[in-house]
């Protein structure tokens, strides 16, 4: 007998296509959570290429949450939208999903005999750009919700200092308007 059966219902590509260097549109096929080797937490995106050459491949890349690489975090939170506002903040990655961005892409350095697309940024989509069968309703919030100051956003309650903390940390307070601490819940916005 020469067939098999294989179960690829949960495979994913965890290196992504190889592209030309230059700009795509994309789509937000799926992001997770994961620990990179160095131990650090990183979310894993994987972006669908919509239209041109290249339509339907896909691309992988890996924003890994240290405080060197936030910028690319923060990247690419502003070009899907979401707000960044200077404070603790808590993302549900499930807002990542089914956005569409732009992003640039250079090879990669060989590894194991292959070179890689990677993206090295990203930008938001000019709403002029949207394609027609996107909703635009939600394009909109978007604009409207850049100019709420953090309406919208939910605090996260800090758990509180041991007491002997407490004495020692009073001296250093900030004063109260200064809310650069705050953590805040991105889960109850629409993007």
């Amino acid at each position: 007998m020469s067939e098999f059966i294989v179960d690829l219902s949960n495979y994913r590509d965890t290196s992504g296509a190889r592209v030309k260097p230059g700009r795509y549109r994309v789509q937000v096929e799926d992001a997770e959570l994961a620990k990179a080797s160095s131990g650090n937490q990183m979310i894993n995106l994987w972006f669908r290429i919509v239209g041109g050459e290249f339509n339907g491949q896909t691309l992988v890349d890996r924003l890994v949450l240290t405080e060197k690489s936030l910028f690319r975090v923060v990247g690419f939170m502003n070009a899907i939208g979401l707000p960044t506002p200077k404070k603790r903040i808590k993302v549900n990655l499930r807002k990542f999903i089914g956005k569409t961005l732009d992003v640039d892409v250079d090879d990669g350095e060989p590894y194991r005999g292959s070179v890689r697309s990677e993206v090295r940024g990203y930008l938001r989509v000019a709403k002029s750009d949207t394609p027609a069968d996107e909703d635009l309703d939600e394009i909109e919030d978007l604009d409207d919700m850049e100019d709420e100051d953090d309406e919208g956003l939910t605090e996260v309650e800090e758990t509180p200092e041991p007491e002997s903390k407490k004495r020692t940390s009073r001296a250093k307070a900030k004063p109260e308007d200064d809310d650069e601490d705050e953590d805040l819940d991105l889960d109850d916005i629409d993007v």
